[in-house]
Order: structure tokens, then C-alpha cells, then sequence
């Protein structure tokens, strides 16, 4: 079939034919040239690329949330990507490899998935930079100060690229995606985007046939722990149950669920929210003494910072397990200096419910497809 327009401008030429050989006189002007002078025949602009970015591996059989993720994107018939890149771990490799592979078709990029492990407490598995530190707010501010992270231009991203960040619940850290926005700012105007619920992939059919994965969303709720108790399942409960007294779930049967069964199954897994801190001093003398419990203490009581950065995370004080580490820094090529390295770490349970409706058979298995724009699941962060 011919284009649109294609038809049109034939449809014109036969009509004014046919009113040339009616009427008597001079024969009409041929009206293609009329036509073809007056209303110019535009093209289709090309469409937009689009690539996803694997930004890690799964290091369990029972958590092939990477795995699955590739299949997905390779696969799925409304979000399969033209490419699917794995191998990469950083946000700098990530930005390295757009730069060395503009789009054939000479247009931005338009779609840019990154997939990635992450939490809405501090940050992502993916690092800045490759074996660095995991992507932080601070992190990325930090290695935009510095220049650290290429900058891409106006041929490879725009105002009509999306940058789309798959990670649990990534979309409820705000200043995380800001600063997002700001590594790719040298195509002004580009959208981050990030969904506020949590996000996994998962089989549809029981025969795992990867052309059944599915992309699912859920509703998860958190219950704490430190690192050093012996919480029970009670426990769990009553914090749960303080914590979101006008949500009606039944917590047992997400606590006791480790593994799905079927995709609309409540479940839960683990995980721990780091903090670290690191200060160096020019003497040993001005080493701060952290050998007893009580000065330790007294360490975090006068460190506003250090508790304003447990705070961000919005996992509560008394959940955070805190150890002191003395350290040599490397200053210069021939210098040194002694310092002090605070980790912090907390314990999280997150209950996991997915968000799932109904076929016209009664298979209550398919995922719930929001709306792309709207606001209520996802979270955008966009520099003027």
C-alpha cells in the first residue's frame, strides 16, 4: 500500500484529468506540478532508538531479577528495547557506550532503560563509576563536581528522550533521580523516570517459557531490624502493624513467603541499608578515642552529620548497627594520613504484594499496567 500522502497526490492528478477532457478550450495546467509546488510531501521522521542497560548479575536461583529483566526486554512485544547491552555495572560505562553508539538513523535516543538493583532508603547497585561505590545522591553530586562522568550532547539525547531507572521503589528517592537528570543535562531537557512501587519480572506460564516473563509492580511495606537481634515473627507483626495501622494484609502469610508460587503471591525478602563515613586527621593525636561503647556513643551524639545521614535513609536510629574502623589514606603519591572509616548498616524486611487484575478466563496472574504518566506510580525529574 502506498503511503497516505502518496494517494493523495495521484487522486489530484486524475481529477484534474477528468475536468480537462469536460470542458473545452486550453487544456488545464498539469496539476501534479501544481500540487508538487504548493503542498510539499513531508516524510516520516525515523523512529527514535532504544536501548536497555542489564547494570548487573544475579548471584541467586531464587532471585533472577537481572535474568529475567534481559529475557523481558528482548522479548516482550510492548517494551522490548532494539537493544539489550549486559556486561556494564557503572553509570559512567553506561554513558561511555552511548557516546560510542549514536543511533543509526542520526535522531536522539529515545527510550534509555537502566535496570538495576536499588532501594528507596540511599541508593542503587549501580555504581558511578566502574568498582567504585553504589549510586548515591551525594555520590552522584559529588562526581558531577568533579567532572568525573561524560557528557553527552544534543545528537544523542533531547527533551524527547526518556531515561527510564528500573529499580525497587527508586521513584520514592526524588534527589536520587534530580541528580540523574543532571548527568545526561547535556541534552537539556531530558525526563527521568522512575516508578515508586517496587518492580520485578516474572513468568506468567508454569513451563518458565521466557516469552511468558512478565513486568509486574507492587505495593511493599518495611519492617526494621539491627543486625545483631534475634527479632521472631511476632516481633515483625506488631512493628508492622504499628507502623501501617489502616492497611488491612495479612503480614504472617508474607512473612512466612520467601518464593513465589505464582506471580499474585505476597512475599518478602531481606536486605541491609548501608551508611558509611570516613575522616582523616593530620596527626595521630587528633584520632578520636571509639575503643569502649560509651565513647562510641558519644562519637555519634556529636556527629549531627553522620546521624542526618543515617536519617536520610529513613530507617530509624536504634535499627542501625554502627562499627569504627581505623584506616591509612593514601594523600599523595609519598604522603599518608591516618583516618577513620564509620559503617552503619540496618536490617530491612520488605513485604512484597503485587499488583495484579484479572483476565475475562479468571487468571488473576497479569500484571497491572499503570498509566505511563501518571504520577501516583511514578516519580520525574526533568531540568529546564
Amino acid at each position: 500500500m502506498m503511503p497516505h500522502g502518496t494517494q493523495w497526490l495521484l487522486g489530484a492528478v486524475l481529477l484534474a484529468c477528468c475536468m480537462a477532457c469536460k470542458g473545452g478550450g486550453e487544456p488545464a495546467p498539469p496539476a501534479a506540478d501544481s500540487v508538487a509546488d504548493t503542498v510539499p510531501i513531508a516524510e516520516e521522521p525515523a523512529p527514535r532508538a532504544s536501548v536497555t542497560f542489564i547494570l548487573g548479575e544475579d548471584h541467586s536461583q531464587y532471585n533472577q531479577y537481572y535474568t529475567l529483566a534481559n529475557h523481558y526486554y528482548r522479548l516482550s512485544s510492548t517494551e522490548r528495547t532494539e537493544a539489550v547491552v549486559t556486561g556494564l555495572t557503572s553509570l559512567q560505562e553506561v554513558l561511555r557506550y552511548l557516546q560510542k553508539h549514536p543511533p543509526a538513523n542520526g535522531r536522539p535516543y529515545g527510550l534509555i532503560n537502566l535496570v538495576s538493583h536499588g532501594n528507596e532508603f540511599v541508593d542503587m547497585a549501580m555504581t558511578v563509576r566502574r568498582g567504585g561505590e553504589r549510586t548515591s545522591a551525594q555520590r552522584l553530586r559529588e562526581a558531577l563536581r568533579l567532572h568525573r562522568l561524560p557528557v553527552l550532547d544534543s545528537t544523542l539525547v533531547d527533551s524527547l528522550t526518556v531515561v527510564f531507572l528500573h529499580g525497587c521503589a527508586v521513584g520514592r528517592n526524588q534527589e536520587l533521580l534530580n541528580q540523574l537528570a543532571k548527568a545526561f543535562e547535556g541534552g537539556k531537557g531530558v525526563t527521568v523516570k522512575a516508578a515508586k512501587h517496587f518492580e520485578y519480572y516474572a513468568y506468567l506460564a508454569a513451563n518458565r517459557n521466557p516469552q511468558s516473563i512478565r513486568h509486574y509492580y507492587a505495593r511493599v511495606w518495611y519492617a526494621f531490624y539491627h543486625p545483631d537481634s534475634a527479632m521472631t515473627e511476632n516481633d515483625y507483626v506488631r512493628q508492622l502493624n504499628r507502623r501501617y495501622p489502616h492497611d488491612r494484609v495479612r503480614w504472617r502469610k508474607g512473612l512466612r513467603c520467601r518464593f513465589q508460587q505464582n506471580p499474585a503471591d505476597c512475599y518478602h525478602y531481606s536486605f541491609e541499608v548501608p551508611c558509611t563515613w570516613d575522616e582523616v586527621f593530620e596527626s595521630p593525636s587528633e584520632m578520636p578515642m571509639v575503643g569502649s561503647r560509651s565513647l562510641r556513643k558519644q562519637w555519634i551524639e556529636a556527629h549531627d552529620d553522620f546521624r542526618q545521614l543515617m536519617a536520610q535513609s529513613q530507617v530509624p536510629e536504634e535499627y542501625f548497627q554502627v562499627k569504627f574502623f581505623r584506616r591509612t589514606y593514601l594523600v599523595s603519591d609519598d604522603s599518608t594520613a591516618l583516618g577513620l572509616h564509620v559503617r552503619a548498616k540496618a536490617g530491612v524486611i520488605c513485604l512484597i504484594q503485587p499488583l495484579t487484575v484479572s483476565d475475562s478466563s479468571g487468571c488473576n496472574y497479569l500484571p497491572f499496567e499503570p498509566d505511563p504518566s501518571d504520577t501516583t506510580v511514578f516519580a520525574f525529574a526533568r531540568l529546564p
